[in-house]
């Protein structure tokens, strides 16, 4: 199937479609005119995009960039969580991916990786950056800003998102939200 896949949940904004992918740095504000051109006038017959957690407002234009592609071409996006394309593309079966979650404390999930599935062991959990201590089975999307940790940074191509994307199957997010993890900053909350 030809899946149009966005994520741009990282310093880097990742497309993939009919076997190229075409990475960005994430600050990119042509991104979206670069999609058009990257589609080469064809249209996909899916759409996956990442859920994050990363870059709030990275994360939500590409789920909404999608979702109005999805309106003018009949098709329901669906999304993933972006961790889960590092977890495929670490090489390793039991994999934990770290992110910078801001606030001095870095996100962590865990990640069963097989030839066939990509599975999520437990619930997303912040962790304190002063007391992490990094393993040899770690990786990161925020490898440079958490260079301290020296966790391995992972290349993604256009056949592992394919790749990924079929593996998550029946766990793909329709009506795609981003994953939050933390509450809004400034909101009240009532006691």
């Amino acid at each position: 199937m030809n899946t149009l896949i966005l994520d741009r949940s990282s310093a880097m904004t990742v497309m993939a479609f009919q076997g190229r992918t075409l990475s960005l740095d994430g600050r990119d504000d042509t991104w979206v005119a670069q999609l058009k051109t990257f589609l080469q006038g064809k249209r996909p017959e899916a759409l996956a995009v990442g859920l994050g957690p990363g870059s709030f407002a990275g994360v939500r234009a590409a789920i909404a960039c999608l979702q109005g592609l999805g309106i003018a071409w009949g098709l329901q996006p669906l999304g993933f969580p972006s961790a889960a394309l590092l977890a495929a593309a670490s090489g390793l079966e039991d994999v934990t991916v770290v992110g910078d979650a801001r606030r001095n404390t870095l996100w962590t999930v865990r990640y069963q990786v097989t030839d066939t599935a990509i599975t999520q062991l437990g619930d997303f959990t912040l962790r304190r950056r002063d007391t992490f201590i990094p393993t040899a089975t770690m990786v990161s999307p925020d490898a440079e800003r958490l260079a301290q940790f020296a966790l391995p940074k992972v290349t993604l191509s256009a056949d592992l998102l394919a790749s990924v994307v079929q593996r998550l199957g029946s766990t793909l997010t329709p009506d795609p939200k981003p994953l939050y993890l933390h509450p809004a900053v400034g909101v009240a909350h009532a006691e």
